[in-house]
């Protein structure tokens, strides 16, 4: 080769060389790109859009702050309806993974226990992993059916448990629980009935779907009369069918007193505060119902998911908390902790020098690969059981509230700590400042006019008895003197 020629290649290559450690100097590492997918809970007979919307705001607002991190990597959301519907949740979750770039490494939700179930098959066969934030149905803990599952919220078993501790606490000696035609409702009213153990009788009445409602108001009202005043109504149910029903009662004039409703945490997530779906007659009506609920509904300035809430205040997202609290107890600090879970898992994997992708995030979550996520959320200690894929109760013990209905959200009133009572403040019956007060008032009337005749009664029959005692000439004998002097 002459020896120009060999001279501009020297050249080009000596050039080439400067630019690349130029670059290799001046350029920072480019930020890698990954894919978390969410099924959304979208407005249909179970979900209304309130909080729906509310789901979506927290989905969001994780995913930005903790984006905002500075991390060496950054993913962006696929978003996909879910419902709480089996064959929507398989179309999000094929349209999440696929396409697969950016590469997709998890995703959160969705919220109902039978759409979870549908999803979590699709994606086994990816080995992409799913991480929802409010489905507790039990089954889903079966390892050989949905090995890839995990949850940030506790199963149902945890709430069943607590919904009978708190019918201890109330001392409820005959309960009236109310179920749907869904597989969250009957799932969770066999776990109930599995851990009373016949310390409380227990009607179930499952509802039939109305017309134009969720349930059979024919069936509810049925159901309703022959509930007695000292008997719980235990509603099982998801928070469109809760407001069904209240509405339905509050119709029939069976929401107030004599009637006391419980919920569970379907009920809790109504939005007492919803003017688009809520009466505020019949809110009026329904103060004073309690129910439980995931704990995490109130957080405070130094609570680790303040920032979370800062954001959110920030960017005007729909469903921001009011006073300090979730008004709809909804699980939001849940799905946040789901969210953060990824991004807990992928930093462990960097750090540990591993390739981030579905299959290593998958074997992370399961405990048998590197970058096992252990971290504080929102929700206290956050860790999965390998065996279950549930929220591990041993790591963190479940903690449920104990709420009650406000004109605007659900107060916390106690503290239910791995089924046992941790404290409860006084409870204010439903309706006890009407139809109590005048049933009191009514009372110290009647009483009143009882006594006075009792009294005067005892006057009588003393002056009699002292003037036949006195006159009579009748002779006694031993046995009648004894009986007189008893």
């Amino acid at each position: 080769m002459p020896g120009g020629v060999m001279h501009v290649l020297a050249l080009l290559l000596a050039v080439m060389l400067a630019v690349c450690a130029k670059n290799g100097e001046a350029q920072p590492n480019m930020t890698i790109t990954y894919t978390l997918g969410f099924l959304a809970p979208t407005a249909d007979s179970a979900i209304p859009a309130s909080l729906a919307n509310e789901w979506s705001s927290a989905f969001n607002v994780a995913l930005e702050v903790l984006n905002s991190e500075n991390r060496p990597y950054t993913l962006i959301p696929n978003v996909q309806a879910s419902q709480c519907d089996w064959q929507a949740a398989e179309r999000g979750a094929k349209a999440i993974a696929f396409p697969t770039v950016p590469p997709v490494i998890g995703v959160v939700g969705p919220a109902c226990s039978g759409a979870a179930m549908s999803a979590a098959r699709y994606l086994m066969f990816f080995n992409i992993s799913l991480v929802s934030f409010s489905a507790t149905a039990e089954p889903l803990s079966l390892r050989e059916m949905f090995p890839n599952f995990f949850r940030t919220v506790y199963g149902d078993m945890h709430q069943a448990a607590a919904v009978v501790a708190s019918m201890a606490k109330l001392q409820m000696q005959k309960v009236t629980m109310v179920l749907t035609q869904s597989y969250y409702s009957w799932n969770f009213g066999e776990n109930v009935n599995m851990l009373i153990n016949g310390s409380t009788t227990v009607r179930s009445v499952t509802l039939g779907v109305g017309d134009n409602s969720s349930i059979d108001a024919t069936m509810l009202g049925t159901a309703l009369d022959s509930v007695e005043s000292d008997e719980f109504v235990v509603l099982a149910v998801e928070p469109l069918q809760a407001l069904d029903i209240w509405r339905a009662a509050y119709g029939m004039g069976k929401a107030g007193y004599p009637y006391w409703y419980f919920g569970t945490d379907g009920a809790t997530a109504f939005d007492p505060a919803d003017a688009n779906i809520t009466d505020p007659s019949m809110v009026a009506e329904l103060v004073g119902e309690i129910g439980v609920s995931p704990f995490g509904g109130d957080f405070s300035s130094d609570s680790v998911c303040n920032k979370f809430y800062s954001y959110w205040q920030t960017r005007n997202y729909p469903g921001y908390i009011s006073d300090g609290q979730n008004r709809t107890r909804s699980y939001v600090p849940y799905l946040i902790d789901a969210v953060t879970a990824y991004f807990t898992v992928i930093d462990n994997l960097i750090q540990a020098n591993i390739t981030v992708n579905a299959f290593n995030v998958l074997q992370a979550f399961n405990g048998s690969g590197p970058g096992t996520p252990v971290f504080e959320g929102c929700t206290g200690l956050v860790s999965f059981d390998p065996e279950t894929g549930s929220r591990n109760a041993t790591a963190q013990i479940p903690i449920f509230d104990f709420v009650a209905l406000t004109p605007s959200y659900w107060e916390a009133k106690g503290e239910i700590r791995n089924a046992e009572f941790q404290s409860l403040q006084s409870l204010t019956r439903p309706g006890s400042g009407s139809a109590s007060l005048h049933k009191s008032k009514v009372g110290v009337v009647v009483g009143t006019l009882v006594g006075l005749a009792s009294v005067l009664a005892l006057i009588v029959g003393g002056t009699y008895y002292y003037l036949r005692k006195k006159n009579s000439s009748i002779t006694r004998t031993d046995s009648m003197a004894r009986m007189w002097e008893r």
